[in-house]
This record gives C-alpha cells, sequence and structure tokens, in this order.
C-alpha cells in the first residue's frame, strides 16, 4: 500500500482486507477488480474509502452471501444449483456490487413459481417466419445493441423477460 497526501493507493499484488459488516475477508485486489463495479470503482477513483478500526476496508452488507460474491469474482461463474432457494438474495448483492454476469446468472435461475423463459434467436427470415407461424402466445421481441461486446441495458432486458415471460414468447435479434 502506498500513502499520498492522505490519499491510498494499492499494487494490484496488494492483499485487500474486507470487513462486510463484522466478518473479516482477504482477497488480492485483482481479484476484486478484474470486473467491472462496485470494487473496481472504489480502486480506480479518489472517492474516500470507509475502513474499521483495524484498517479493513468496512462495506455495509449482510455477509451471509459474500464467499459467493468473492468466489464468482474469483473464477467467473459460480453454481447456483446449490443455493436455489437463496438465489433472490445472492442476486440483490450481485445488483449491489454490480457483477452483471452473477446478476444475469441469478435471473437464468427459474423461480419456484415460474417455468423458465426460453429466448429464441432469429438468425434470417426463415427463423422469423416460423417464429410468426408458430406462435402460441405474444411475440416480443427484443433487437438489442452491443457495445464493445457487451449488451447495453441487459438488466432491463432481463426484468421485462422476468416479468412477462410467462405471458409473451422472447425472440431476440442480435444486431451489432
Amino acid at each position: 500500500m502506498i500513502l499520498i497526501q492522505d490519499s491510498v493507493f494499492f499494487k494490484m499484488t496488494d492483499t485487500v482486507r474486507l470487513d462486510v459488516s463484522g466478518t473479516i475477508f482477504k482477497t488480492a485486489k485483482s481479484t476484486l477488480t478484474k470486473f467491472d463495479g462496485f470494487f473496481r470503482t472504489m480502486f480506480e477513483t479518489p472517492v474516500p474509502v470507509p475502513k474499521d478500526e483495524s484498517d479493513a476496508i468496512f462495506i455495509d452488507r449482510s455477509p451471509k452471501h459474500f464467499d459467493l460474491i468473492l468466489n464468482s469474482m474469483r473464477d467467473g461463474h459460480v453454481d447456483l444449483q446449490k443455493y436455489l432457494e437463496d438465489v433472490k438474495e445472492i442476486q440483490k448483492e450481485a445488483e449491489y456490487y454490480m457483477l452483471n454476469g452473477l446478476v444475469e446468472l441469478c435471473y437464468r435461475i427459474p423461480s419456484e413459481n415460474k417455468e423458465p423463459v426460453e429466448i429464441k434467436e432469429l438468425k434470417d427470415d426463415r427463423d422469423e417466419m416460423n417464429a410468426i407461424l408458430g406462435l402460441e402466445k405474444k411475440a416480443f421481441v427484443i433487437i438489442y445493441l452491443r457495445e464493445n461486446g457487451e449488451v447495453r441495458h441487459r438488466h432491463e432486458v432481463l426484468d421485462i423477460i422476468s416479468k412477462y415471460g410467462q405471458f409473451v414468447d422472447f425472440y431476440t435479434g442480435n444486431h451489432e
């Protein structure tokens, strides 16, 4: 750690101590900054970071699923099948930490009362015609834009799918 004029800068190889509502976690800074989100923003902006009495970064969140959050950042994925009853809580935490990949993974886990929503990709005119002729429900076509390989406004699309998937068929057209 380097102290410059009351600002704290961490090297990428630094170990970081996190106090998540009283539970201490240690990890590499490179783990926390691997993905865009809460931690990368915390380390790459000059905003003051709250610290506890032991100089650990204090985060006022429940530590219940933080191990899973850290493992998701370490590995880039996590098996949510083990946590089916906690998916909504995990999703809330992933949204707080702005981990889009984990949020999307949580959305894909069907809840108890809903059937999983199938999103069909329309690759050409033939697919479009077959979709129109075989509609079981009203169709809803999502044409999404990519920016640097990432889908823009992904959360909004996933919210719509989650809310209305039982009422309409979803199709995507991938336009770059």
